[in-house]
């Protein structure tokens, strides 16, 4: 077999168009199996909103600075530095007075499933949650009550759950008795 040259899936900057996303470009490098490869075009006052993936992801700062965040730690980041993004852990990354270029590596194919984190949480009804994506279970570790598993509850909802100020009050409004559960624990 000879030399293969093969084009690229996005060879000139595009806007990032996910919700949340604000004044950010990609230009994807790679796609195989097992890896992703995309440059990110931060412009000043840009954002990319807090999510999660299901697998690893460098981030490596090529260019100017920003700031990023895993689970509920912040940190500024620089060109020449790098932060790995810990799969199943909502993350972000933003800009402030500076412009931003970074290179993210997808880590797309794990060994084994990336196992879902308890998120310790601040409220008087619920110590902590974890969520598992792939079959889309949130359980819930309740102060009083015990542990509970909801069924079929959307990435969107337990991000609003993430979000909320009173998450009791989220729980009661937008979880309890809208999805099937079952006790698991005490």
């Amino acid at each position: 077999m000879g030399l293969e040259v093969l084009p690229v899936k996005r060879p000139s900057w595009t806007p990032l168009t996910q919700e949340g996303c604000i004044n950010v470009s990609v230009k994807s490098l790679l796609s195989l199996d097992h890896l992703a490869l995309a440059m990110l075009n931060f412009e000043k006052e840009a954002t990319i909103h807090e999510h999660s993936a299901d697998f690893d992801i460098d981030v490596i700062c090529l260019g100017g600075s920003g700031f990023t965040s895993v689970g509920k730690e912040q940190s500024p980041i620089y060109e020449g530095e790098r932060v790995r993004w810990p799969a199943g852990k909502p993350h972000r990354l933003w800009t402030t007075g500076d412009e931003m270029l970074t290179l993210m590596v997808e880590h797309t194919k794990s060994v084994k499933p990336a196992k879902p984190v308890w998120e310790d949480v601040d409220s008087s009804m619920i110590s902590a949650f974890k969520y598992d994506s792939a079959k889309k279970e949130l359980e819930v570790m309740f102060t009083r009550t015990g542990t509970y598993r909801y069924f079929d509850v959307p990435e969107d909802v337990v991000k609003n759950l993430r979000e909320a100020d009173s998450k009791g009050s989220y729980m009661r409004y937008a979880i309890i008795d809208m999805f099937g559960y079952e006790k698991i624990g005490r």
